[in-house]
């Protein structure tokens, strides 16, 4: 059902929590657990800026099928942060399509040490 990825929410952009079930899996420390979710034609995309370059890759999925689907990893793009104490540090960001809001779904890493790990990951608008 191609309805099924669409977002009940209005084209424009929008802060937005990340949630995850692990404290190694957040963003970065600057953007204060939060992130910008882009919505157009109802389809939603979030920009996750990562505290370092140690996650890799993201998989929208189970770690198991990431491996055969190399094709759907999500690659980063270098991005730089700057802290409240004014200092800048290169790191990783991943675009990541949102099929829902408030409902958990599966979002694999893969870090530094060449294994993916699965994890629950959850957007819901900041308040």
């Amino acid at each position: 059902d191609e309805n099924a990825l669409k977002l009940d929410l209005s084209d424009g952009k929008y802060m937005v929590k990340f949630d995850t079930d692990s404290t190694m899996f957040h963003v970065n420390e600057a953007m204060s657990g939060k992130a910008v979710l882009t919505v157009e034609n109802g389809e939603g995309i979030v920009h996750l800026v990562m505290p370092s370059k140690n996650v890799l890759n993201l998989y929208s999925g189970l770690a198991a099928d990431a491996e055969n689907n190399k094709d759907a990893w999500i690659e980063p793009a270098t991005e730089e942060v700057t802290y409240e104490d004014g200092m800048t540090e290169e790191v990783f960001a991943f675009d990541v399509v949102v099929p829902v809001i408030d409902e958990e779904f599966d979002l694999a890493l893969l870090g530094t040490k060449g294994t993916w790990y699965d994890h629950k990951v959850s957007f819901s608008l900041a308040k």
